[in-house]
């Protein structure tokens, strides 16, 4: 369960649906023609700017889109999402499993030409885990004990006690020694300078309109085939689809509404492939719990009675998810299957609601406490239509048990930086979009809760600590579930979060870009072996 950023992910795609055949168009003569080609541009939107490039010291998707292609990791996850050599061509775990050895490959080249070393994984490390560093990423890396540089291209770790996420932790983006120890991480130009190993480099970022890449052609792999990205802020999805069918953009996730009732007609189809992937992330509404208003957990246990999560699949996203009970993907081998999702129970909620002493004393139709009126505000943020109107279902369904929710939209990085990281909220609705390995440590854990830290909501639960560190000590698949299962019967009871809906990823891609390959870790495993043909290298991605 490593966080990969809050928001709206192209990279973050798992579990090919088996509707998607139905759903792409056939390939013709003509296009199995075509020749592999340096070349051509590739453009997308995001609805919000990238906050910084240092890819362990942001937490949003936007960043995160953009880093993880300037930088390269240890390890990475293939199309199958299988943990495979990155910049470490091979590694050796001990007997013990408590030291794992990574060799590097050779003659890797900072964009600089400088060559990467394992003094750069070091320095990385060290950097990620001092005490200044305002990162929510650190924790995996405290349980390293003891690192060493055994040359150029060995570096290895060590552990004190078993630590199951050990070697998916090493996914880590690593920076460039040099850069690290220049300045000071936490006001670094590597915030909006990069210097990177991976696939691009950053050409251009103009805050609030775009960022641009170039293909590195010094990549270890090689040279991405497709040499120009941009990324457009754009955020609204209705003029990003707009921008879509003109020809503006190659690529965007839809909206449900788009994707089942507008993407049909053959001028679409002609034009653009759709895929369907189960997200591997979810939807979800977080409280405050050090607001006295959701302190009690018959509170929130009743609000989520209170909410019907098949009509909000159903209305809101067009069928185009699942209600969601818990932090684990359906189908996966973490999630429990004995906990379902509340069910809509108005008559459960309001008796809840009583019990915890909200009641109705002046018949105006909203409970009331202590003098006090049930009334908050939920925050989220805007270009995201699906959790506005969420949230607006919500709405109206707390109406009917006498809670007034009040509803502001904002600005994606004012509602990153000040609502989110500063804590300053009553309510909020989020989504977390996360990797295979299921590690709830650093969301859920009651140390986790500091600036900039992922424990958002500030959720303590002494035996939900001690069951996540030893799921997190814990090798045997079978044994590690059972302290996650019960992991999650303490959420479901506890309602930390609403969990309200994992989605489906529904995207869009112009049929120029060839290669394009579907896997369990969604379309964009292989970015670098896309291509557009000669023919279809129709503009300059640096002119936007």
């Amino acid at each position: 369960m490593k966080k990969l950023p809050l928001i709206a992910c192209l990279t973050a795609l798992v579990a090919c649906s088996s509707e998607n055949s139905n759903q792409k168009e056939s390939v013709t003569q003509k296009q199995v023609e075509y020749e592999k080609a340096h070349g051509g541009a590739f453009i997308t939107a995001s609805i919000g700017d990238a906050s910084n490039l240092i890819p362990w010291t942001s937490s949003d998707s936007a960043s995160h889109a953009v880093s993880g292609k300037i930088y390269d990791g240890l390890l990475k996850y293939d199309k199958d999402l299988n943990l495979v050599g990155d910049l470490a061509k091979s590694w050796e775990i001990s007997e013990d499993s408590l030291t794992i050895t990574f060799k590097l490959r050779e003659g890797v080249l900072w964009e600089d030409g400088t060559e990467l070393t394992a003094h750069d994984v070091m320095s990385t490390f060290k950097t990620l885990t001092h005490p200044d560093t305002l990162t929510p990423y650190a924790g995996d890396y405290q349980m390293v004990t003891d690192a060493k540089v055994l040359d150029n291209y060995t570096f290895q770790v060590q552990y004190d006690e078993p630590f199951a996420p050990a070697l998916a932790s090493w996914t880590l983006k690593i920076l460039p020694k040099e850069r690290l120890e220049a300045e000071d991480i936490n006001n670094s130009s590597l915030k909006h300078k990069p210097m990177g190993s991976g696939p691009y480099i950053l050409n251009e970022w103009k805050r609030g309109q775009y960022i641009s890449m170039r293909a590195n052609p010094s990549h270890f792999k090689h040279e991405p085939y497709i040499t120009q990205t941009l990324t457009r802020q754009i955020p609204d999805m209705d003029t990003q689809f707009l921008e879509l069918k003109a020809g503006n953009i190659d690529s965007m996730g839809l909206k449900p509404l788009q994707f089942t009732k507008l993407t049909n007609g053959k001028s679409f189809t002609d034009k653009f492939n759709k895929y369907k992937y189960l997200s591997n992330g979810y939807t979800y509404m977080g409280f405050n719990l050090n607001n006295p208003l959701f302190s009690d957990k018959r509170v929130r246990q009743a609000m989520s009675y209170a909410i019907n999560r098949k009509d909000i699949v159903e209305g809101v996203l067009y069928g185009q998810g699942l209600p969601l009970a818990c932090p684990f993907k359906p189908g996966t081998w973490a999630y429990n299957e004995n906990i379902q999702p509340y069910p809509l129970d108005i008559e459960k909620s309001k008796s809840l609601l009583k019990e915890a002493g909200w009641v109705d004393t002046n018949g105006n139709g909203i409970l009331d406490k202590n003098g006090k009126e049930f009334e908050f505000t939920v925050v989220t943020n805007q270009g995201n239509d699906l959790r506005k109107m969420t949230a607006e279902l919500m709405q109206q369904a707390y109406k009917t048990v006498g809670i007034k929710m009040n509803i502001n939209i904002q600005e994606w990085s004012t509602f990153i930086e000040n609502t989110i990281n500063k804590r300053q909220f009553e309510a909020f609705i989020l989504g977390w979009s996360l990797s295979p390995e299921p590690d709830p440590y650093d969301i859920f854990h009651s140390s986790k809760t500091g600036e900039k830290e992922f424990n958002i909501v500030g959720f303590n639960n002494a035996e939900a600590d001690e069951l996540m560190i030893n799921a997190r000590k814990t090798f045997d698949q079978a044994e590690r579930k059972k302290y996650l299962d019960r992991f999650q019967e303490i959420l479901h009871e506890e309602q930390p979060y609403l969990f309200l809906y994992a989605p489906y990823s529904l995207q869009a891609l112009h049929k120029r870009i060839k290669n394009v390959e579907e896997a369990p870790a969604g379309i964009s495993h292989n970015y670098i072996d896309w291509y557009i043909p000669k023919e279809l290298q129709i503009r300059n991605a640096f002119k936007p």
